[in-house]
């Protein structure tokens, strides 16, 4: 296929054909005249230092060998990841064109939905514009030397820890918890911590020169461990019909009887086919006065499989419109079985 459109309509390969690796536009000679857009993308690399004619920035949230960094490699193997402190960083780094991308986990099969992500979709302005699943594999890293018998502590994510109980379990250790898996292999190699391991990405453990002491280490009774990530970008996701694409969305429901019935109907009436819903209380307006009772206000968020650009999908949005009083579309993207052929990887 062409590839995906980017900012301004503009196709990157096309975009890339007229403008030099260094960003500068090709001479007239060499077959291709540069245009208007090329001289304004020319601008933004000389302001921005940005080389995303080339390979695109994507920002994720937490050190090199982060989970994150290595779900925007699989889904682009040729980008330059760019690591985040905080999740508010990964998608300011995109609205400030200091990023092109930005990938964040939303749902894992051990934990559910991560809803602080969820709840920044709404408001960071930025558009969902793909979705990958990787695997992902816990390792219990440390430094070069060091034996599990030394390890008195283990480092990583709260969510990491939690999903390797067992085996801390049986090391008697302390967890302590950091703000990323691979931030615990940075912190052992900057600090020399002989007496402390991490849970982290193979990947991280090459990358800051530590052992993987042991791999796989979640608890397996648990099931699977894979994590969807969500790609966003500044400007939508194009339509082409020869692929297949997912919508989420947004809304809320009005008083009365019968409102969530009304608003899936809206679906089932086109024979749309829903992939998730799930509500969580209004964090702006989280109570709702119902005459003599109060109740929780909610907000819902629902995935299915269609774009927006598409016919029944059109009419299914203008009717629900109709029927609540906030509605939103995060975004229209290709599946993730069929992501890594949109995007070219």
């Amino acid at each position: 296929g062409s590839g995906p459109k980017w900012g301004g309509g503009e196709d990157r390969s096309r975009c890339a054909a007229s403008v030099m690796r260094d960003g500068t536009p090709r001479a007239a000679s060499s077959g291709c005249t540069p245009t208007r857009k090329d001289l304004e993308v020319e601008a933004f690399k000389s302001s921005f230092n940005s080389r995303w004619i080339d390979v695109p920035r994507v920002s994720y949230h937490g050190a090199p060998g982060a989970f994150s960094a290595l779900a925007a490699k699989a889904l682009l193997p040729d980008c330059e990841p760019v690591a985040c402190d905080t999740l508010e960083l990964v998608t300011a780094s995109v609205t400030q064109w200091r990023s092109d991308l930005a990938i964040v986990p939303i749902q894992n099969t051990l934990e559910g939905t991560l809803h602080e992500l969820q709840d920044q979709l709404v408001s960071c302005g930025l558009h969902i514009v793909g979705e990958v699943n990787i695997p992902v594999i816990h390792c219990l890293v440390a430094l070069p030397g060091v034996n599990r018998g030394d390890i008195k502590r283990v480092l990583s994510h709260p969510v990491a820890l939690a999903q390797c109980s067992t085996l801390l379990k049986d090391l008697g250790v302390v967890r302590e918890a950091v703000f990323d898996t691979a931030f615990s292999a940075k912190r052992i190699k900057d600090e020399m911590l002989m007496d402390c391991a991490g849970i982290a990405s193979k990947e991280a453990a090459e990358h800051f020169g530590l052992e993987v002491l042991s791999e796989d280490v979640h608890d397996k009774e648990r099931g699977v461990n894979v994590q969807r990530y969500l790609l966003l970008a500044r400007e939508p996701c194009e339509y082409d019909s020869a692929s297949t694409y997912k919508t989420s969305l947004v809304f809320t429901l009005g008083e009365g009887s019968g409102q969530l019935f009304k608003a899936l109907s809206v679906f089932a009436l086109r024979e749309m086919n829903i992939t998730k819903i799930e509500s969580r209380p209004l964090r702006a307006n989280p109570l709702l006065e119902t005459g003599d009772a109060t109740q929780f206000n909610y907000i819902f968020y629902l995935d299915f499989i269609g774009h927006v650009s598409e016919t029944k999908c059109k009419q299914a949005m203008r009717h629900l419109q109709e029927l609540t009083p906030f509605f939103k579309v995060l975004g229209s993207y290709p599946v993730a079985s069929e992501a890594f052929k949109y995007w070219g990887a």
